[in-house]
């Protein structure tokens, strides 16, 4: 999903949270509005990163990073510092986000012709889904903030 903001004009502040699920090489990122929902989702390196956040901070008007607390977090939260990304970050729980974003990875691509006969479980995303697992992240941060 690229942004539902074509013309760049920054969105106004209603609960939109840039959610982070840092790994090893690759980071999962999207932007999440408490009233639209998921607005931006992209699976990116760790070195383009500092980049692409910059680029989301100028089009959407994020009010809180909420980063997964697992492999990566620190590292992942140095290199932003490092990049003079000043935004309050907070860690969130990643547990079973790999598995919730895969279900929702096939409910957002329903298989087609015989793959539909696989049983979910068995099924393997053509993609890495990490932005999937970003949304969650920061779907969870939305709804601890009430």
């Amino acid at each position: 999903m690229k942004s539902l903001n074509p013309d760049g004009v920054a969105q106004h502040k209603d609960g939109i949270v840039l959610g982070l699920d840092p790994g090893t090489d690759k980071c999962g990122v999207a932007v999440v509005s408490r009233q639209q929902g998921p607005l931006y989702q992209e699976v990116v390196t760790l070195a383009a990163l500092p980049e692409v956040v910059r680029r989301i901070a100028e089009e959407f008007a994020i009010d809180e990073v909420a980063m997964g607390d697992s492999t990566g977090a620190e590292q992942t939260r140095e290199q932003l510092v490092q990049a003079g990304i000043n935004m309050p970050v907070t860690t969130v729980s990643e547990e079973l986000t790999s598995r919730l974003a895969r279900q929702r990875y096939w409910k957002d691509n329903p298989p087609r012709g015989l793959a539909r006969l696989i049983p979910l479980g068995l099924r393997v995303p053509p993609r890495p889904v990490d932005d999937y697992a970003a949304v969650i992240i920061a779907e969870r941060l939305l709804e601890q903030s009430g």
